[in-house]
């Protein structure tokens, strides 16, 4: 559920929503919301194999899907729906499919990738980063709003799209609302390239470590299992997005699939506000789908 509060620098708003907004909730005076402490227990030693080494090069193992086949399976549940897609081939590096990659879409969640990018490349300590791998894994919105204001909210957003080269990702018009985050199809795959090429071997198997450990159930109660989880019967490693705004909700399904994390997948979506949450989550799930017999 999307909630507020008011404080002295940045207002927090929640980006993953199941309900649709019913306003704002003002507290009667300002509030510091500090970091909550995690207390969960401490990760374990880092178990992802880096990206597969160089090797020949081999086609995907079934028919190459089209866009339109994608972005049809998606309408034939919500015929209203707009869609951002792109899959990319890391050992052969082509994209297989894409549709509206350069369209922006609200974030929801997927600007977690983004924050924990950004948190742990500052040096973070223990605690930090089971707090990051939570965030990722549950895709808890308290610890996400928490990191958003210790890392400058909005600067965040600037810092980290410039230094992975992400050319169409812009802050949120209010500081505060990190789920109004911008971004691409496009943008997102550049993220989880960059995860898996650029960080350090700790940090990257922390990310991936947590996405490919996504429980059923977030940490709001979602089901994040939509779209490449159920869809899809290769391994995954997902960071899922659900949010709704005034005008729009917006499912999104994103992450990497397939033995060595072969694919990089990312379909995005957008639908009218009145649309069903478990509609929107069955129409990703469906384009999804249509993915499965080449992404094995």
């Amino acid at each position: 559920m999307r909630r507020w509060l008011l404080l002295p620098v940045l207002a927090l708003a929640v980006g993953c929503s199941t309900t649709p907004d019913t306003g704002p909730t003002v507290l009667a005076a300002p509030v510091i919301v500090l970091p909550r402490q995690d207390t969960a227990a401490p990760l374990p030693p880092a178990t992802t194999a880096p990206p597969p080494p160089d090797r020949p090069r081999q086609a995907p193992s079934g028919p190459a899907p089209t866009a339109s086949a994608v972005t049809g399976a998606v309408r034939g549940v919500d015929r209203a729906a707009e869609v951002g897609l792109l899959v990319l081939d890391r050992e052969t590096g082509t994209e297989v499919v894409s549709a509206g990659a350069d369209r922006r879409f609200r974030s929801a969640s997927l600007v977690k990738l983004l924050i924990a990018v950004d948190v742990l490349g500052a040096g973070a300590d223990t605690a930090t980063r089971n707090q990051v791998a939570r965030m990722l894994r549950l895709s808890d919105d308290d610890i996400a709003s928490a990191l958003w204001v210790r890392r400058g909210g909005a600067a965040l957003v600037t810092r980290t799209a410039r230094a992975m080269g992400l050319r169409d990702t812009r802050p949120p018009a209010i500081p505060g609302r990190w789920g109004d985050v911008l971004l691409t199809a496009r943008d997102v795959a550049g993220v989880y390239t960059h995860v898996l090429g650029s960080l350090p071997p700790a940090d990257r198997a922390l990310v991936v470590d947590a996405l490919a450990a996504a429980p059923r159930s977030a940490a709001d109660g979602f089901d994040q299992h939509f779209g490449i989880p159920d869809g899809l019967s290769a391994p995954w490693a997902v960071k899922q997005g659900w949010s709704d705004s005034a005008r729009d909700i917006v499912v999104h399904s994103t992450g990497l699939v397939g033995a060595g994390w072969r694919y990089v997948v990312v379909l995005l979506t957008e639908h009218p506000l009145r649309t069903a949450w478990s509609t929107a989550a069955k129409s990703v799930t469906a384009g999804a789908r249509t993915l499965d017999a080449v992404l094995r």
